[in-house]
């Protein structure tokens, strides 16, 4: 595990959808989500620390974008918490061949972009009596590992991806969130 502090600047675009109502001051949540990157970035071992220094996009939406987007990009017809997009990495996207030039000046590719369905985390975390600052920093930490490459598709996976996020937010002083709950992602 990586116990230092980075002393990095984290790429963090929010946006919020229009007509959301409640929605958090965008500048407070970027300092929020910020200390979620940074706490991901004091648990994961050091090499994939990297990762989290590239572009994020963050969506704060509604529940019919999220349904549209869970829709259209999951075949799911209903609104969910969190959508995570990655990017595919540089190297899988930019395949030189041995007769081509260098490739040089080739911007970094961003992470990804994630979805969160703003009255879906005031929802669940007034069912889950949590603060929807910590439900939010909890979808947000897991969306990230999504975009990171991390998945929940068997137990095993579900178990690691869990215990990389609980050891994060608790680095946050926030609980265990799965202590009797599950994240719809």
């Amino acid at each position: 595990m990586n116990g230092s502090t980075p002393s990095v600047t984290f790429s963090l675009d929010i946006q919020l959808a229009p007509d959301l109502n409640d929605a958090p001051v965008p500048q407070i949540l970027q300092g929020e989500l910020e200390s979620c990157l940074t706490a991901l970035a004091q648990t994961l071992p050091e090499m994939s620390t990297q990762s989290l220094l590239r572009d994020i996009c963050l969506r704060l939406c509604d529940e019919a974008e999220s349904q549209a987007l869970n829709r259209d990009y999951r075949d799911r017809n209903k609104p969910t918490n969190v959508l995570s997009f990655g990017v595919l990495a540089p190297e899988s996207v930019f395949q030189a061949s041995e007769s081509a030039e260098p490739m040089v000046d080739v911007p970094e590719m961003p992470l990804g972009d994630l979805a969160i369905c703003w009255p879906i985390v005031v929802r669940e975390a007034r069912q889950q009596h949590k603060t929807t600052t910590h439900h939010l920093c909890h979808l947000f930490t897991h969306g990230v590992l999504h975009l990171m490459g991390w998945d929940h598709e068997s137990s095993a996976e579900a178990l690691a991806m869990e215990k990389i996020e609980c050891a994060a937010l608790a680095r946050l002083g926030i609980a265990d969130p799965y202590l009797g709950n599950a994240v719809d992602s």
